[in-house]
């Protein structure tokens, strides 16, 4: 009885983080829908300010200066990237910017993160003011082993971090999201 509802209390929670992806447009703006994504966790990310991004909350930009913990229940034997990315540039009405790589980490065994290799080095949202809110979306995706991956240089703007984790043939295991802007 008592794991019954454990279970029951995991759907519902998965339930809410499928429904809020969804409300707030991530699918399909980073997620595509033809995916049919349906997390199996919830993918924890907390910023050393204390403050934790999840399901769309509204975050102000000083508690997300540095790159965060991210954490969730990891097979230790197996490879993993985190990304964040903002598809709001320059903003959400009209993101002709495209998607904005803030960071990804690839390599990393298990959910050691700090072990990770850094592709793009971690850069805190910077939502122009009076852009309105920006959506902050980390992915996660499991790798099918070590990869040798390049450091990405160059601009940041007009990027798919579904599109490349795709060509890599990663599987997205876990998204989660916060909002940030300038008034």
């Amino acid at each position: 009885m008592l794991a019954e509802k454990k279970a029951e209390k995991v759907a519902a929670a998965l339930a809410k983080v499928s429904k809020s992806l969804v409300k707030d447009g991530v699918i399909p703006d980073v997620v595509p829908e033809t995916l049919d994504f349906k997390p199996a966790f919830e993918l924890s990310v907390k910023f050393p300010s204390g403050k934790k991004a999840a399901l769309g909350k509204e975050l102000p930009a000083t508690a997300c200066l540095s790159a965060p913990t991210v954490t969730w229940p990891a097979d230790p034997e197996s490879y993993y990237t985190v990304m964040m990315v903002d598809p709001d540039v320059p903003n959400r009405d009209k993101p002709s910017q495209g998607e904005y790589r803030h960071w990804v980490v690839s390599n990393i065994l298990g959910d050691n993160v700090e072990k990770g290799e850094d592709l793009t080095l971690y850069e805190e949202p910077q939502p122009p003011q009076g852009s309105g809110l920006h959506r902050y979306v980390f992915l996660l995706y499991k790798q099918k082993g070590r990869l040798d991956l390049p450091v990405f240089e160059g601009k940041r703007t007009h990027w798919g971090g579904h599109r490349w984790a795709k060509s890599k043939a990663m599987q997205l295991e876990g998204v989660t999201f916060f909002q940030c802007q300038e008034k």
